[in-house]
């Protein structure tokens, strides 16, 4: 059964302009969290945190670089010196973000961020696997997909053929999604199967995968509750995904008695419900909310961390 519910999140902020030849690019500060809650004989208690304050550059500023790992030597010389010259605020990691291309700049320092808050949530993984807390009695529900970007280097920490072990046991469960992607198998649109299905009822899984992501999935739908008091036929509707991790599950696909007990444990974890508390409550799981909401607790508020820098 799921014992165990994972989210990561960050919040982000422009805090200056750097001037960088005739061009002026931002600089982006992140607080960047992610948390992990199990469920014990009585309640659920945290079980790990994670927090990190990151600051993202253009890659411009680092004129000799020429490749990600000259990028990572520089940035970890410029915390080191950063650190050293003042104690107001710790800078755990420094960031670069691409500017080969004229797009906004901005978007892409949060893009950038976001990417290592993803890093953040595969290392967070990879521990609770070592720990032995994910295990054939103990699941890991993830708050969102699963569908991590390709990683072009093979020796790179979290390359799929490397972390895809540390999967077998977890779960990625959507809250909102785009039902216009799902796909039967003639190619039409699944977006109609899906809005009617009736409380408790789940849609086949189907084996999914994409030239811009790593691995192969199972993924379905499975509908909470009913959409009668919601805001849409999509209300109450959640996304599954699982990474299919052996030869086998590659192969031909999770069999339906599995599919069937994943669903059935998400379905326990159905109530209670945090309506009145967040306006996404027909599909948000109240555990999920509780380990978003123990997170956000430990943030820094935006003034306070802005008035770091």
């Amino acid at each position: 059964a799921f014992c165990l519910f994972m989210d990561g999140s960050r919040r982000t902020y422009k805090i200056a302009d750097i001037l960088i030849g005739t061009q002026v690019f931002p600089v982006i500060a992140g607080q960047v969290g992610v948390g992990v809650c199990q469920r014990g004989a009585r309640q659920l208690s945290p079980c790990a945190l994670t927090l990190r304050t990151v600051l993202a550059f253009p890659d411009k500023l680092d004129s000799d670089g020429k490749a990600d790992k000259h990028h990572l030597a520089f940035c970890n010389n410029l915390a080191n010196e950063l650190n050293e010259g003042q104690n107001r605020v710790h800078i755990d990691d420094i960031l670069v973000y691409p500017t080969n291309a004229n797009e906004n700049f901005e978007d892409k320092g949060i893009a950038r961020i976001q990417s290592y808050m993803i890093e953040q949530e595969k290392a967070m993984v990879e521990a609770l696997v070592k720990r032995h807390l994910i295990n054939d009695r103990s699941w890991l529900i993830k708050d969102g997909s699963l569908e991590y970007s390709r990683i072009s280097d093979k020796d790179d920490r979290f390359a799929f053929s490397r972390i895809r072990s540390n999967y077998k046991r977890v779960v990625g469960v959507s809250k909102s999604f785009n039902p216009e992607l799902a796909k039967l198998k003639n190619g039409r649109s699944a977006a109609g199967m899906i809005a009617n299905l009736e409380p408790f009822e789940r849609t086949p899984a189907s084996m999914y995968s994409t030239e811009r992501v790593e691995g192969k999935f199972a993924v379905w739908y499975v509908r909470l509750r009913g959409a009668r008091r919601s805001r849409g036929p999509f209300d109450g509707v959640v996304k599954m995904e699982k990474v299919l991790v052996t030869d086998h599950e590659t192969e031909y696909g999770l069999e339906s008695s599995e599919v069937d007990n994943i669903s059935a444990w998400l379905l326990n974890e159905r109530n209670p419900v945090c309506y009145g508390k967040d306006d996404r409550w027909a599909n948000l799981l109240y555990p999920v909310y509780l380990t978003e909401t123990y997170i956000k607790s430990k943030y820094r508020s935006t003034n306070h961390f802005i008035n770091l820098f």
